[in-house]
This record gives C-alpha cells, sequence and structure tokens, in this order.
C-alpha cells in the first residue's frame, strides 16, 4: 500500500482553492455566503460540510480524502482521541446568531492558498463573523493544549 503525500495533495488543494478564490472571491470571508470566514490572524472558521466538499471538487479529491489530509497535516483543528474536527457552535455577523457545524482552519492554509494561488496580493483581513461568548469555554476545551481563538473571535 503506498504512502500518501500529504505535502503534495496540501498543494494541490490549495491550488485549487486559490483558483476558486479568484474566481468567486465571495467564497472567503463573507459571512452568510462563504464556506470559511477569517476569525483571527490564526484561523478561520470554515462551514462544514461544505468546506470540505467545495475544496474537494476544486481540488479533484473526495471530500473524505479532504478531510483526512487536513486532519493529518495539522491544517485542521481536533482534539485527540477522536480527531474529528466539527464542532457545533452559535455565530453571528451582524444580525441574528445561528448555529453551524464548523471547523477551525489553520489561517496559513487559507491565506498561502489566496495569496500564491488566488492573484490576491496580500492575506485576508479578520471578517466580520464571531462565535457566541457562551461557546467560548467549548472552544478552549477543544483547543486544549493548542492556542485557541483571540477574544476578538467572539461577540
Amino acid at each position: 500500500m503506498p504512502l500518501t503525500d500529504y505535502s503534495g495533495v496540501v498543494e494541490r488543494l490549495q491550488r485549487g482553492l486559490g483558483k476558486g478564490f479568484a474566481d468567486e472571491p465571495w467564497m472567503l470571508n463573507m459571512p452568510g455566503r462563504s464556506i470559511a470566514c477569517k476569525i483571527d490572524q490564526y484561523y478561520y472558521l470554515a462551514v462544514m460540510p461544505g468546506f470540505v466538499d467545495k475544496l474537494g471538487r476544486l481540488g479533484g479529491l473526495f471530500p473524505d480524502q479532504v478531510t483526512e489530509t487536513l486532519v493529518r497535516t495539522g491544517n485542521f483543528i481536533t482534539r485527540a482521541p477522536e480527531r474529528d474536527p466539527e464542532v457545533s457552535l452559535t455565530v453571528a455577523w451582524g444580525g441574528r446568531p445561528v448555529t453551524v457545524k464548523a471547523a477551525f482552519v489553520d489561517a496559513d492554509f487559507i491565506d498561502r492558498a489566496v495569496k500564491t494561488y488566488g492573484q490576491f496580493g496580500s492575506i485576508l483581513n479578520v471578517s466580520d463573523l464571531k462565535i457566541s461568548g457562551a461557546d467560548k469555554a467549548k472552544v478552549d476545551e477543544f483547543f486544549e493544549g493548542k492556542t485557541p481563538p483571540q477574544k476578538l473571535a467572539y461577540y
């Protein structure tokens, strides 16, 4: 059984995401429309399973291959022992709060895709999407042993 070249798969996903962003800039950082929004300088909050579905289409992979690659390379934040990147969170962006299935994505993964392959001169700014302060303890527990999102990620 051959070993998977995860760094090559990550590059393939970044290339697809960057080109997809160049064609559809609303794909990122527009709460309510996007598959992922930047919540602080370290993380994007990705809507699941839409994020892995879209990334799979852009990179020519099945969604489970996308998830496995992002988990194994540390681009999805997970908690041992389950290693499941999904967490249910309440979020808002200026209006009524909504509860979504989400995953935390290392900002460098998306920022590099946008800057390197998306014909965008810089990384994206933090979006208007905020996580409910009531979910902060759940997020902190999920991030146990890792750097959690900054205070600006919450409302």
